[in-house]
This record gives structure tokens, C-alpha cells and sequence, in this order.
């Protein structure tokens, strides 16, 4: 499984890079970095991911290799093995063999395995999920990429587009302890079903406090079914007192309820889809919709039709 290649996540790497390429300036330049996954390596530079590539054994020791026209390094951060990589000023190299990470590189390195590791636990939980109910594949992506292209749309700082990616990703989280039975109902919910689904935003936002600096995250997955003349749940919450992330992730989780797969709904163009969302007076943030047309505007998409299979053919 890939990793999920957050967006929040690339200006940690892109830190990194930055870091390691100024402490190798002299040294080499066409800076490398590489990661263990599984049996394969995946890498990036300062252009982006790197396709994933298996590496021979004898590559990963002490010391300096060389390998296709490169010279490579391998470097051990905590329990994670880095493979550093850059195209030397000459075939010697001298210098490549005595360098050494600085200990702010290093702390990068640290913190940019950490957040690797997150990628992975977070692209497995997305799985689980999906792998529940045909109504979640895709799903947490779409909205993530939605929630991110209005949020930027609206002006967001980058801290605030970080948070809001994450729980764009993560709102549907407390689904997983619902059964799937229950996910794949076609039709209204009676009373007792709509109180367990309805609980899925409690028990993901309880999930999500449990990692330390996720607090505005959980916030916004807690609140993301909230509306703003206070018919939503679990709180009632009205107009500025609902999280404005949660406002967004709220549009983008309808929409794309509205355009795709729902046992107990029919899909929708975006156009359709957007003009009945803005008919729903009180329960959507007219700012945010306002930048989802635009959005679509944008993309060129707002007049097409999702690309959709039949319920036979899943």
C-alpha cells in the first residue's frame, strides 16, 4: 500500500530536503531521499515523489556506494533507515565520505519519520474502512481533496489547511465500529439506526484526542455534521460556533454523498448536485458553498457528470 502522500505532510519533507541540500552544498547537488516501505524503497526530491524502486542489498551498509551514476549514503535516525543520495562533482567524491548529518537535519529526519509512519497508519484505517461498505470507496479522498481546493479557495493559512486536510481524511473515522449491515441500508434510517450512526462523529472525535496535537482535528470531525441554524449533530451548534473547517468538510462530505454511490440516495451531476445543496437554506455555510462553485468553475467540471459505476458492477 502506497502511502497517502498528505499534502500537510510534503512541506515536512520539503523541510527536510531544504535542510539536507544546503548541508551538502559542496558535496553533491541532484538531492535524493529514500525510505524503506515494505520490500521497496520509495523516494522524493525537491520536484516530488520519486517512483518506487527496489535497491540491491549491498546498497544499504556503511560507508559510500555507488549506484547508477549516483553516490549513496546510507543513514540511521532512530529506527528508521535513510538512504541519502546526490550526483557528486567528481568520482572521488572525498568529501560525501566524511559528511554527517547535522543534528537540525537529523531532528528532521526524526520528525519526517514520524510523520511517514502516520501516512501509513492513517492509508490503513482509510482501507478498513473502505473495505466496509461500497459507500466509502473513495470517499475519504474526495472529500480531502475537495475540503483542501475550497480551503485554499477561501485564503486558509497553510497551518489551517494542515488540520482541515487531516480531518477531511479522518471524518468518517468512528465509522469503524459501526456494522456493515448498517452502512449498506437502503432506504431511511428508523430512530435507534440514525442515534449509531449519528454517534460516528462523537466516537472519531474521541479517537482523534487521543493523539497529542490533534485537538483542532478532532474538533472539526466532531462538528462536521453540525449546521448552521442548528438542526445538525451531535451538539445543535449554530452559524459561529461550528469550527469553520467543519463547515467545509461538510459541504465536501455532501457533495460528494450527492455525486457518488449511497445505498439510500441517487447519484447526482455536480451541477445537480450543487444547485440542490444551495436550496437547502440554514444548513450549509453560503461562504463555503460560494467556493465550491468556484472550485468546480475552476476545475471545468461543474456542468460534468462523476464517473460512477452501477451498484452490479461493484
Amino acid at each position: 500500500m502506497k502511502p497517502l502522500e498528505l499534502s500537510c505532510i510534503a512541506g515536512v519533507w520539503n523541510t527536510s530536503l531544504g535542510l539536507l541540500s544546503e548541508h551538502l552544498d559542496g558535496v553533491g547537488s541532484d538531492l535524493q531521499l529514500w525510505f524503506p516501505w515494505g520490500g521497496i524503497w520509495r523516494g522524493r526530491d525537491l520536484a516530488g515523489s520519486l517512483p518506487p524502486t527496489d535497491f540491491p542489498d549491498d546498497l544499504v551498509k556503511p560507508g559510500i556506494s555507488r549506484f547508477g551514476g549516483r553516490f549513496w549514503k546510507t543513514v540511521a535516525v532512530n529506527s528508521t533507515t535513510w538512504l541519502i543520495s546526490v550526483r557528486a562533482p567528481n568520482s572521488a567524491s572525498p568529501e560525501m565520505a566524511t559528511w554527517e548529518l547535522t543534528e537540525k537535519a537529523r531532528e528532521s529526519l526524526k520528525m519526517l519519520a514520524d510523520f511517514v509512519r502516520l501516512e501509513c497508519l492513517l492509508g490503513l484505517t482509510m482501507k478498513i474502512l473502505e473495505n466496509q461498505s461500497r459507500e466509502n470507496i473513495g470517499h475519504w479522498d474526495r472529500v480531502r481533496h475537495f475540503s483542501v481546493a475550497i480551503g485554499c479557495e477561501l485564503g486558509l493559512a497553510p497551518r489551517e489547511i494542515a488540520d482541515l486536510e487531516m480531518a477531511a481524511l479522518l471524518h468518517d473515522l468512528g465509522k469503524v465500529g459501526l456494522p456493515d449491515e448498517l452502512l449498506e441500508l437502503a432506504g431511511p434510517l428508523d430512530e435507534d439506526e440514525r442515534k449509531k450512526v449519528e454517534a460516528h462523529s462523537l466516537i472519531g472525535s474521541a479517537m482523534i484526542r487521543e493523539i497529542p496535537g490533534m485537538e483542532m482535528v478532532a474538533e472539526m470531525v466532531l462538528s462536521h455534521h453540525e449546521a448552521i441554524d442548528g438542526s445538525g449533530y451531535p451538539r445543535g451548534l449554530k452559524r459561529e460556533e461550528i469550527p469553520f473547517g467543519s463547515l467545509i468538510i461538510a459541504v465536501a462530505d455532501s457533495f460528494d454523498a450527492m455525486t457518488h454511490y449511497r445505498p439510500y440516495a441517487i447519484e447526482r451531476t455536480y451541477l445537480e448536485s450543487f444547485t440542490e445543496m444551495s436550496e437547502e437554506k440554514g444548513k450549509f455555510s453560503p461562504e463555503v458553498l460560494a467556493a465550491l462553485e468556484r472550485v468546480l468553475k475552476n476545475l471545468g467540471i461543474i456542468d460534468a457528470k462523476p464517473l460512477v459505476g452501477n451498484r452490479e458492477d461493484w
